[in-house]
């Protein structure tokens, strides 16, 4: 079979590889679908050591598969299901970005469904099926905030798949979502999910989410009428946009990889209450939220892929990945 390892920079070598197998507690996948994580394309770009991408690794980590084997220890899936492997389908989590998306099969030892893989239903495309594993890390930040009440309002910093992700989540929970990007063509994207979008190339942040959202009087002046936020994008910008706008006891979930430190105002945290967490550490069901989202039907989830190639053409995968102005999700087929 084929599989991709990563080589370091720029170099991706597509090697013939054995036909992996399992034990009696392990699984062999066929995968059918494997899509492009933002980590992947740093590690192609600049290096993979921060994101666990390591040298000489098959990997890859979002992808969409069909079981061809099971141990005979290992209950609740057989051969012939779809389903999603987790970060823990290596048992391992230091492998968590290099189970093998980008090769053609994969050994998940020591599975459980439920944790290193999830059943995917005859509801969900093969296309959207590998877009699970990063739905589940915008759901996953969405649901960190706590309780989501419907009505209320939300803005989410990012019109990338994580923002995306997660803006999908408010709204089927019921929130009113604003996305708040400069990409005109993800923006647009967006507004065929059904979200409200603020493009601050051409349009002042306070004011357009003031027109959508109201006002109201804070300790510290007039803020915007949203209790939910969502950092998808990563920047001091947004930090101190979150500071300009918000109001008492509202909450922001980080759920962007910071690069650089960023400074952060505590005069507003103390008088207004307000809450920024974190999105990673603990164990909430987003998977289940995800599947249940995505067999609704209710948003296009498929405009999140501008592009799809198929496994011989990886490279070009990645160079088209490389291109935020141009891609969004880019998907191998197998």
């Amino acid at each position: 079979m084929k599989g991709a390892i990563y080589q370091g920079i720029k170099n991706i070598e597509i090697k013939e590889l054995p036909m992996p197998d399992c034990d009696d507690d392990g699984i062999v996948v066929k995968n059918l679908y494997a899509a492009i994580c933002g980590s992947d394309v740093t590690a192609y770009n600049y290096g993979g050591r921060d994101n666990m991408i390591f040298e000489g690794f098959e990997f890859g980590h979002e992808m969409i598969s069909e079981v061809v084997k099971v141990g005979k220890n290992v209950k609740g899936v057989k051969v012939g299901d779809r389903v999603f492997p987790t970060s823990f389908a290596k048992a391992d989590i230091m492998r968590a970005a290099t189970i093998g998306g980008f090769s053609e099969y994969i050994e998940i030892p020591r599975c459980v469904v439920g944790q290193s893989v999830y059943l995917v239903s005859d509801k969900i495309e093969d296309n959207i099926a590998c877009l699970i594993e990063p739905f589940t890390i915008g759901a996953r930040a969405v649901l960190h905030i706590g309780n989501i009440e419907k009505g209320k309002n939300a803005i989410v910093f990012g019109a990338g798949a994580i923002g995306l992700t997660a803006a999908m989540t408010l709204k089927y929970l019921g929130a009113n979502v604003c996305v708040v990007d400069l990409s005109e063509s993800r923006l647009k994207i967006a507004e065929s999910l059904g979200m409200y979008t603020c493009n601050l190339s051409n349009e002042t942040y306070l004011d357009k989410c003031g027109k959508l959202f109201g006002t109201i009087q804070g300790f510290m002046g007039n803020s915007l009428d949203v209790d939910y936020y969502v950092d998808a994008a990563g920047n001091q910008a947004v930090i101190d946009s979150f500071f300009m706008g918000a109001k008492p006891c509202s909450t922001i979930a980080v759920v962007a990889v910071h690069h650089k430190p960023v400074t952060l105002n505590m005069i507003p945290i103390t008088y207004n209450g307000l809450r920024i967490v974190g999105t990673a550490g603990l164990p909430v069901d987003a998977e289940n939220l995800v599947l249940e989202i995505l067999e609704s039907h209710k948003f296009e989830v498929e405009n999140l892929i501008t592009h799809e190639f198929t496994h011989d053409r990886i490279i070009e995968a990645f160079e088209t990945a490389s291109k935020p102005e141009e891609a969004l999700k880019v998907v191998i087929k197998y």
